[in-house]
Order: C-alpha cells, then sequence, then structure tokens
C-alpha cells in the first residue's frame, strides 16, 4: 500500500488479519511504516547496498518519533546510502563486536593459560572475575576509553595494591588484542 504518511494516516493503521501491514510513503521512496501484527507501529527504510541486497532498517517507533522527523532521519539516511554507506551493516557491526567479556575470555585462553605460572594465572582470573568484568566487561572494546579506565582505577582507590594490580592485568589483556 502506498500514500503519504501522516500523523492521522500512521494513527488510523490498524491489522486485522494478524499479519504485519506495510504502508509504504508515497513522497520519498524507501520510506515507510510497519503495523506488527501487536500493533506496535515502527518506521522503516528500505534500500538496496552497493551489491544489490535488499536491507530494511527501522528508524524508530511511531509515538517516539513523529511522521515528519522519520522522514527527516529518512532522507538522511538514503543520502548516506547515496554516498556508499551501509547503516544495516554498521549497526549489524556494532551490535556483533567484541566486548571486555568476550576479550577477557580470549585473554584467558591464549595468555594466562599458556604463559604464566599457575598461581599468577590464578591471580589474573581472580581480578578479572571479582574486579574488571563487573565494572567494564559489557563495554565494547572500540568503546572503552581512557576515561573509562582512570574512572575504574579511582574506584578502586580503597584498596591501592588490587587497584594497581588490576590496572596491570587490563593493560597487558588490551595491549595483546592490538596485536
Amino acid at each position: 500500500m502506498k500514500a503519504k504518511i501522516t500523523k492521522r494516516l500512521v494513527e488510523d493503521l490498524t491489522v486485522e488479519d494478524g499479519r504485519e501491514l506495510w504502508v509504504w510513503d508515497s513522497e520519498l521512496p524507501g520510506f515507510g511504516i510497519r503495523v506488527k501484527a501487536t500493533g506496535v507501529k515502527a518506521y522503516v527504510i528500505q534500500y538496496r547496498n552497493l551489491h544489490r541486497q535488499s536491507r530494511k532498517i527501522t528508524l524508530g517507533r511511531h509515538g517516539v518519533l513523529a511522521p515528519e522527523e522519520a522522514r527527516r532521519m529518512a532522507r538522511q539516511t538514503l543520502a548516506a546510502i547515496e554516498r556508499g554507506e551501509d547503516p544495516a551493516k554498521d549497526r549489524r557491526a556494532h551490535r556483533d563486536a567484541l566486548t571486555v567479556a568476550d576479550l577477557a575470555e580470549r585473554f584467558d585462553d591464549e595468555h594466562i593459560s599458556v604463559r604464566l605460572k599457575a598461581s599468577t594465572a590464578r591471580e589474573y582470573r581472580r581480578n578479572l572475575r571479582r574486579f574488571i568484568l563487573p565494572a567494564l566487561g559489557r563495554l565494547k572494546i572500540a568503546e572503552v576509553s581512557r576515561a573509562d579506565i582512570a574512572k575504574f582505577h579511582h574506584d578502586l582507590r580503597h584498596i591501592p595494591y588490587q587497584a594497581n594490580r588490576n590496572l596491570e592485568v587490563v593493560s597487558k589483556m588490551f595491549n595483546l588484542a592490538e596485536l
């Protein structure tokens, strides 16, 4: 179905047979709204990347975004696609990026288990389990900044020896990740 996407049109859309409903904008090709069987309405873009593969990305839910805001975002995204960018690929890469917890697991397998004495390995793993992973484990590796590490170190100021040992482990882990 094609029509100009307006607030009134979006609010009047309903799903009758329990299937998704797609309405495409008549003014901006590739811009549309999806109404799920649950009644959730979301603004979407459908496009083809440089390899001519069809991609769809969700801009946001109706109510959070007004139709005009969504149309503006769609224009910006479609312009980026014309420049050769692939927003769906970028979102997937960000979502699938390794976290500090993933890096710690790899660090354990490739460094701690292979290169360290048993007592040192035990201490490294304890530091990872008790201090590093609870504080930094959920962060994406690319998003960890010096400020995050400084805050982590500062938060352990009440146990200075342990703070420095943890900083040592984090430093070694990230240095090996760069290789």
